[in-house]
């Protein structure tokens, strides 16, 4: 067998530095090439800052602090006509808390923007300025409560009361949409402008321009064409008008920092229990917003506070986008049914059977059909717990909670996912009973019962306000018989002032007397008697540590000295 090869430490040294020299040489023949022929390395793309806004939404800025943000956006807009921005704080308080906010406020009003304070992000519909207003934005950046509650668990809290607080409020300034997707009348949220036709009428400027060519017609919409030719046996009919364009919903931009606390707030489930839907998640692009400088709830404090948007800028910061959950229709198959009608009509059109399109008076009516389908509306708590005793009065019967879950969405209209809630409301009010049977729980309630049980109520009720009459009867009788002999005349007003002085004289002489205190005999009798007791106390322990130190000496052989020393007993240690 041959012997293996043996490897030099050097040699192999050698060999990597021939190699490294080697891929420097190339390296730099291929750098100077490069610079002669003038190649450039590609340079990579710059990302452009995403700006969710445009001229024609109207803006309500919540909670701003020093007003960066409305100047900011005013100032990427060019305008501020259609942004209100408010404050928490009175216009004092941010003065005080906000160094920089007259500055801002200054220039964002200049731009035709209004700011208002003393707005509460709870209490929207109360605020006086913003009455008979609707917006297409509703904008909140990093909302907080600002109680100062060290209890992450009682703070998260109290900033999901507020956020939920803020939907309810928020929603009904919202732009709405019909059940046809057109914003509700008053309203135009596409900001779209209309063009007057010859007659005087108002017409989309996204009008359609029509030719006759031969058997058929060609449509222009927005510099494109299009044919529609017809069959011999079409019947010319006149067409119809183009609807307008589907309203974007309004929207609510809720902005957060990334990762805990702010993501146990739960801001998604918060808002779907609100009545919203999600509508997209992006990043909050600082570079979008130059001039922007985030403030805390509490003002701007050095040592606490930090300046150049650090507190932000390596959270991820992110806005959360919310529309109106929209109900769908109760009776959804007819829809889907009239859709697919809609579509063989098309292809049948298209096959030559018979003139469809934007001509079609039976397509027309198909689309208002389905878009006219009526909503249910969104039933309260009271309105809910009405039903759910209307089910029980109307059959008189027992049921399951499984069983309530499918009568109460088909007969009343009640949500499946909600009826747990509104039994066991009923049941903690004594309006429903239950009882377990076997190992099931079973829900009742008859009208007889209930009316039985309000009876007695009110009955008790009755005797509570009887007792409370009489008791106060008996009080008024007992002031009026105080009241006698105590008439103000001008001998009890001289006695009273008498009085008044007196009590003052004996204070002043109590104070006085409180002053030597010290040199009281009493108090020093007392005080030379405490000290005979603590003295035969202290002698007495110091006898008890003797005899101690003797038994040590007696059974352990120790010397005293030893004994002191290892206690920390002092050399003059001695009775008193």
């Amino acid at each position: 067998m041959p012997k293996p090869k043996k490897f030099k430490l050097a040699a192999s040294f050698k060999q990597l530095q021939t190699q490294k020299a080697k891929l420097d040489a190339a390296r730099k023949s291929q750098q100077h090439r490069d610079q002669q022929e003038g190649m450039k390395k590609p340079t990579k793309p710059i990302r452009k800052p995403r700006f969710p806004y445009t001229t024609s939404n109207t803006i309500l800025l919540i909670g701003e602090g020093n007003f960066s943000f409305a100047h900011s956006l005013a100032t990427q807009l060019g305008t501020a006509r259609n942004i209100v921005a408010t404050a928490y704080d009175s216009s004092d308080i941010v003065d005080t808390k906000y160094s920089d906010a007259r500055e801002h406020i200054a220039a964002f009003e200049a731009m035709g923007g209004e700011a208002m304070f003393d707005v509460d992000a709870t209490a929207l519909g109360r605020t006086v300025g913003l009455k008979n207003k609707v917006f297409s934005h509703i904008v909140f950046n990093f909302p907080h409560a600002g109680a100062g509650i060290k209890d992450q668990e009682r703070n998260v809290i109290s900033n999901q009361k507020l956020l939920m607080g803020f939907f309810a409020s928020a929603m009904p300034l919202l732009v709405k949409r019909s059940a046809n997707g057109k914003p509700v009348a008053g309203q135009n949220p596409t900001g779209a402008d209309d063009d007057d036709d010859d007659d005087g009428r108002k017409t989309s400027t996204r009008s359609r321009k029509r030719k006759k060519q031969g058997n058929g017609e060609v449509f222009e919409f927005e510099g494109a064409q299009a044919t529609v030719t017809y069959s011999d046996n079409a019947v010319e009919r006149d067409e119809p008008e183009q609807p307008e364009p589907v309203a974007a919903p309004g929207q609510i931009h809720v902005t957060l920092k990334s990762g805990p606390p702010y993501s146990l707030w739960n801001v998604r489930q918060l808002a779907k229990d609100s009545g919203l839907s999600a509508y997209s998640t992006v990043p909050f692009d600082l570079d979008a917003f130059p001039g922007y400088e985030h403030r805390r709830t509490l003002g701007f404090k050095d040592g606490v506070s930090a300046s150049e948007n650090h507190e932000i800028r390596n959270k991820d910061p992110k806005i959360y986008m919310f529309v109106v959950r929209q109900e769908k229709p109760v009776d959804g198959a007819g829809v889907r049914g009239d859709e697919e009608e809609t579509k063989r009509r098309r292809v049948e059109g298209r096959r030559g059977k018979k003139p469809v399109g934007v001509n079609s008076e039976t397509f027309g009516a198909d689309v208002r059909k389905s878009q006219n389908k009526p909503m249910g509306p969104r039933l309260t708590i009271d309105e809910k717990r009405k039903r759910m005793m209307e089910i029980f009065h109307d059959t008189m019967e027992p049921y399951l909670l499984k069983e309530l879950e499918k009568i109460g969405p088909k007969q009343k209209g009640i949500v499946s996912q909600t009826v747990k809630d509104v039994v066991q409301s009923l049941v903690d009010d004594n309006m429903v009973r239950c009882e377990k049977i076997g190992t099931s729980n079973y829900f009742w309630s008859f009208p007889s019962e209930s009316a039985l049980k309000r009876k007695t109520r009110l009955q008790d009720l009755q005797k509570e306000v009887l007792a409370l009459e009489t008791k106060q009867t008996e009080l008024e009788q007992n002031i009026e018989q105080a009241m006698l002999g105590r008439e103000q005349t001008e001998e009890r007003k001289s006695l009273v002032e008498e009085l008044t002085e007196v009590e003052q004289l004996w204070n002043g002489q109590q104070e006085e007397l409180r002053q030597f205190r010290e040199c009281d005999p009493e108090l020093m009798a007392q005080r030379k008697k405490q000290a005979v007791v603590a003295k035969d106390a202290a002698n007495r322990w110091t006898d008890n540590i003797f005899i101690i130190q003797g038994w040590v000496r007696d059974k352990f052989n120790m010397d005293p000295n030893d004994f002191n020393k290892h206690f920390g007993i002092p050399a003059d240690f001695d009775n008193l």
